[in-house]
């Protein structure tokens, strides 16, 4: 059985609490006037931003 991919965005919410920046350890995530934001091309998928995010604004999504 093939391990699942999965993508996270930063949907709404974001509190600008920069916890998922510093909890990155790519450090693909920036933050912007209207909250974080993850560069897709450079994210590895570990999910330690979804994990750690206390206002819950990233999301998971499975890639098919």
């Amino acid at each position: 059985m093939a391990n699942k991919k999965y993508v996270y965005e930063v949907n709404r919410g974001c509190t600008l609490c920069m916890t998922c920046i510093v909890e990155c350890p790519r450090q693909v995530i920036v933050m912007t006037q209207e909250g974080a934001e993850i560069d897709q091309e450079k994210c590895i998928g570990c999910g330690i931003c979804y994990d750690n995010c206390a206002s819950e604004a990233i999301v998971k999504k499975e890639l098919d």
